[in-house]
């Protein structure tokens, strides 16, 4: 089973169409229904399991639901990212997203991303690598965005967070490999925008499905 917190609909189908049951996990219940209603509609086996991945108790409570209604997580995909606008040419107003710049960052601005971005990863692993080493078979794949290798003018909180996120999954890679656990990074950094080419949601969703499936590179970057 496949485990997804946000992705977009071109990852959910790709998976969903190699044959995985879909658990889809986010705060809004309603969104959740209407992606797994359309899942379903695709022939998709999916559930909607509402919880906040910065909740430990809840994060957790809804991976172990997932897993006793779909099967045991083989693949967890974690890409948590606030809501970019999706045309291109549009620039989203990073202030009101919750990004400061470098000058502007303090303490306090960087734990809600730590928490989004870092803190639900390592919730959402200790909740399932123990049943995908049990089994010898599985994958964590986690997605960035540029500020995971780039830093940006006026999103330097979320770069300190998610650069974190890379850099431990980097060093978590080794790890588990030889248990049959696989685990990846995708850098996106192009606009998710459909129809774009490299940065729509099919082809990035196309990219994530045959790393996990080669499991030859830690990393693949898209439009760097």
């Amino acid at each position: 089973m496949r485990f997804e917190h946000w992705a977009g609909q071109g990852h959910r189908r790709r998976f969903g169409a190699a044959g995985h049951p879909v658990a889809l996990i986010s705060r809004n219940g309603e969104k959740l229904k209407g992606l797994t209603d359309s899942l379903a509609a695709e022939g998709v086996n999916a559930g909607a399991y509402p919880a906040d991945v910065t909740d430990e108790k809840a994060l957790t409570s809804a991976l172990n639901t997932a897993a006793e209604e779909l099967g045991r997580i083989g693949v967890l995909t974690y890409s948590p990212s606030p809501t970019f606008p999706n045309v291109a040419g549009q620039v989203p107003d990073l202030k009101a997203l919750g990004f400061t710049s470098a000058a502007e960052t303090t303490a306090e601005s960087v734990r809600p991303m730590f928490d989004m971005l870092v803190g639900g990863a390592l919730t959402a692993t200790a909740a399932v690598l123990p049943g995908m080493r049990e089994a010898r078979d599985g994958a964590l794949l986690f997605t960035g965005g540029t500020i995971a290798l780039t830093p940006l003018p006026g999103m330097a909180n979320g770069g300190i967070a998610m650069a974190g996120l890379r850099s431990w999954a980097r060093g978590l890679h080794d790890d588990p490999a030889g248990e049959g656990v696989y685990v990846g990074h995708l850098s996106i950094g192009v606009p998710i925008v459909p129809g774009t080419g490299a940065g729509d949601p099919d082809a990035l969703a196309d990219r994530w499905y045959q790393l996990a499936q080669a499991r030859d590179a830690f990393e693949v970057t898209v439009g760097f």
